[in-house]
């Protein structure tokens, strides 16, 4: 996830079929490193999408959005 990677939340993933959170992503992307699973809305993830948020402060919002 980079700056401004917040701002694109939520979003529609074709892979998905429907829109999905930021923590939806998160999860995903654990699951392609094969990286132990963090509880759903735990705290972890709460804690990284406020850094994400935070440092994408000012930064249009382009949500929702459309993703492959």
């Amino acid at each position: 996830a980079g700056l401004g990677h917040a701002t694109h939340f939520p979003v529609y993933r074709s892979k998905w079929g429907d829109m999905g959170t930021l923590h939806r992503r998160f999860d995903g992307c654990n699951k392609q490193v094969r990286a132990e699973p963090l509880p759903a809305q735990g705290e972890d993830y709460r804690n990284l999408e406020y850094f994400l948020s935070y440092m994408s402060n000012g930064m249009e919002t382009n949500g929702p959005g459309a993703r492959k």
